[in-house]
């Protein structure tokens, strides 16, 4: 991709807000500084949204920077509405002179499903997955789960996606 491009960073909120909150952490940590970021949600889990936007600001500043956070809540198992509403953002941020990077740790199947199907025409700067080696540690910060017990993977090939 083209590294003038403005990056937005687009996650999943799922039953897990650590999962979201510690791949953020990981990305942010290896250099990336989105402009903006979107966390997509079902409506099962609009009430962890304060939490995890407060999580995100926090680490980006501590890495000196201020993105725009905006929330896109999709109805329960709504894959039509999750597609419609990704193929609007994608054509909005491409158009804007944005590459995406999606985040889908926390998402359920059908968000991340409609997201990387959509994803297909669009700028994508890569696909993140945050695996945990070791499920004692699922509701911890990031900096308290060993980086050993931690993969970070970027789907579309970067072998620098790696946290250590």
């Amino acid at each position: 991709m083209v590294s003038s491009r403005k990056i937005a960073y687009v996650t999943l909120l799922g039953r897990s807000g650590w999962a979201l909150v510690n791949t953020y952490y990981a990305v942010v940590s290896k250099g990336k500084k989105p402009e903006k970021v979107f966390i997509f949600t079902e409506e099962i889990y609009r009430e962890k949204l304060p939490k995890v936007i407060d999580a995100l600001r926090a680490i980006s500043q501590a890495y000196n920077f201020v993105p725009k956070i905006e929330t896109v809540i999709i109805p329960d198992n709504s894959f039509l509405e999750a597609d419609r509403k990704f193929k609007e953002l994608f054509k909005s941020l491409e158009r804007d002179g944005y590459t995406i990077g999606l985040d889908i740790t926390s998402g359920r199947k059908a968000l991340a499903t409609a997201a990387v199907v959509q994803l297909r025409e669009f700028p994508v700067d890569r696909i993140i997955y945050l695996a945990l080696l070791d499920m004692d540690f699922p509701d911890r910060p990031y900096m308290m789960i060993p980086k050993h017990m931690q993969r970070l993977k970027n789907f579309l090939g970067d072998e620098n996606a790696q946290p250590h």
